[in-house]
């Protein structure tokens, strides 16, 4: 037996000549009281592999770390690092002592056990990969973040997400399933430097702190981070009388910050914390964090990306889209709206439609060539511009306003549009009188009382065609029950039937506005943008649009029926030029 001044072994609770053969092991052997117990004693191997180790202190201490960190797990077996060696070790009882057999594992074994971690990493770094980018909603990217962070890479994970205002919302996970949120102050993370500066985008590498730096966000934390002391365990439950969601940051823990970005553009900061039963981040463990927060920054720069575009769609949807049709005394009004992007909900297609301080209502209605968003754009300029004309003129003045429109859709491009725009006015006898001016869009059609369909001729040019256009203007009565009707081109072009090139036609919608004899304006609207829908059988389409006005029936009239012929190809229409 050797004395434990040298590179021998220290037994003082076996015989002599057991210790003796002890020292003839390679394998380490150390003897304690129990798991973290004082050492009873060592052998040669395990003072080689150990030199700090001494009789009498306990295990847990600093002098045999693998040792200390297993003991702390409770754990049977281990695989460590330790002063450039790979370690393996197992526990055994024998005699009311604790035993820790620790072997030293050979190159071979080595570079074995480095390939299965390096595997592991890899499915781990495709699994997170994988599962961040199954989503771009923002905060259900959050939340897979800091869950895939548990137990891989720590007990618990914080995400703080990047600053807006003074104030910032952060989303917890662990230990175990907890789950939180909440907002922190931009004056509360300024007081952890490394969290602030990760943050911002100052600090590219994952960096070790002490828990003692993170106490002032300690109600970021878990409320029972270093609670255990050391020997604890993360996720226990607070002791008693310690309320509230914060918890006093220990001594025996480890916390990891590592910053989150995309294209050095910061996506948040990532805090993981791991409790004293496990061991402390390594350069290993640091380099994994940092190929980890790589992918989780881009998933969540994608993510935040997409939410503001996201946002600023439904802001332009919300301003783009035709606003609800007004009541009016003795007038029945009815609309359809079917985007050609219908992801995007917006139109190249436009109509207003406003009570009038003479009676009725006012109403434009109009079609910039082209579709999707620059189509919208100046559709949108033309409808502003309208609404604006009506509220400073006195009087209508149809065919000066699209005179100033053209001059408009001049100016905004290299578009033009097609615009109608006038008014209607209930008169005494129940019928409507309607007045309208033409900047070159299809012409209205009319379904009489007897159910045929008229064209009311209005001729004009296209706004933004030439810069001296010329437009036209005319008036027209619609009777009780009768109907007048708008639309776009996307209906009487739309491509469908059995061939799917075939276009819907005039004389289909004359016939489909013949069937809706004693309907109701907003039915009729409904109808015939069914009837195109059903025309196209989910193909591309243009933009579509429809608004109806009518003429209240009288009561007691009763509905009248669309002719005998079902409205024939064209046969019930007829062209009307007042």
């Amino acid at each position: 037996m050797t004395d434990d001044s040298g590179g021998g072994g220290a037994w003082g609770c076996v015989p002599e000549r057991l210790g003796e053969l002890l020292d003839l092991v390679d394998e380490a052997v150390v003897v304690c009281d129990r798991v973290d117990g004082p050492v009873r004693g060592f052998n040669r191997a395990a003072a080689d592999l150990f030199p700090r180790l001494r009789p009498g202190s306990p295990v847990s201490m600093s002098a045999a770390a693998p040792l200390a960190r297993a003991a702390a797990r409770r754990a049977e077996r281990f695989s460590a690092s330790y002063e450039g060696h790979g370690l393996t070790g197992r526990l055994h009882t024998a005699g009311g002592l604790t035993v820790w057999l620790v072997h030293q594992v050979g190159s071979a074994q080595e570079a074995e056990a480095a390939l299965a971690h390096e595997r592991e990493k890899s499915t781990f770094l495709e699994e997170t990969t994988r599962r961040l980018g199954a989503s771009l909603h923002h905060g259900r990217t959050v939340r897979a973040l800091v869950e895939i962070a548990i137990p891989k890479l720590a007990d618990a994970a914080v995400v703080v997400l990047p600053v807006s205002g003074r104030r910032t919302r952060w989303h917890r996970a662990g230990p175990g399933d907890a789950r939180r949120s909440g907002e922190v102050t931009v004056e509360t993370l300024e007081r952890v430097p490394k969290v602030a500066d990760a943050l911002y985008g100052l600090q590219p590498r994952p960096t070790v702190v002490r828990p003692q730096e993170l106490a002032a966000l300690e109600d970021l934390m878990p409320g029972d981070f270093g609670q255990g002391g050391p020997g604890g365990q993360l996720g226990q439950g607070r002791q008693s009388g310690q309320g509230g969601q914060g918890g006093q940051l220990g001594q025996g823990e480890d916390a990891l910050v590592v910053q989150l970005a995309a294209g050095g553009v910061p996506a948040g900061a990532l805090i993981m914390l791991r409790g004293p039963e496990r061991a402390r981040f390594d350069d290993t463990d640091i380099e994994l964090a940092h190929r980890f927060a790589i992918r989780a920054g881009l998933a969540l720069a994608t993510a935040a990306l997409y939410s503001q575009q996201a946002h600023t769609i439904a802001v332009l949807q919300a301003s783009m889209a035709p606003e609800p049709l007004p009541s009016a005394d003795g007038l029945r009004l009815g609309a359809a709206y079917r985007p050609a992007a219908e992801a995007l909900r917006i139109s190249g297609d436009f109509y207003h439609v406003a009570p009038s301080a003479a009676g009725g209502v006012t109403f434009f209605f109009g079609d910039v060539s082209g579709k999707g968003a620059e189509a919208a754009v100046v559709a949108g300029q033309v409808r502003q511009s309208m609404r604006t004309l009506a509220m400073v003129r006195t009087e209508p003045e149809p065919l000066r306003d699209l005179r100033l429109l053209n001059d408009l859709v001049i100016s905004a491009g290299h578009r033009f549009t097609t615009l109608v725009t006038g008014s209607a006015r209930p008169c005494d006898d129940g019928s409507v009188q309607v007045e309208i001016a033409s900047g070159g869009h299809l012409s209205p059609l009319i379904l009489r009382d007897d159910g045929k369909v008229a064209e009311i001729v209005c001729e004009g040019m296209l706004l933004g065609a030439v810069p001296d256009p010329s437009f036209g203007r005319t008036e027209c009565r619609l009777e009780p029950g009768e109907l007048m009707l708008l639309y776009s081109d996307g209906v009487t072009e739309a491509r469908g039937g059995a061939s799917g090139r075939e276009i819907y036609g005039e004389e289909r919608l004359v016939d489909a506005l013949a069937s809706c004899g004693g309907m109701q304006a907003p039915s009729v609207a409904e109808r015939l943008e069914l009837l195109t829908t059903e025309w196209l059988a989910g193909r591309p389409h243009d933009d579509i649009s429809l608004l109806t006005l009518q003429a209240p029936p009288r009561r007691g009239a009763p509905p009248h029926r669309p002719p005998e012929s079902g409205g024939g190809s064209g046969g019930a229409r007829k062209s009307e030029n007042p």
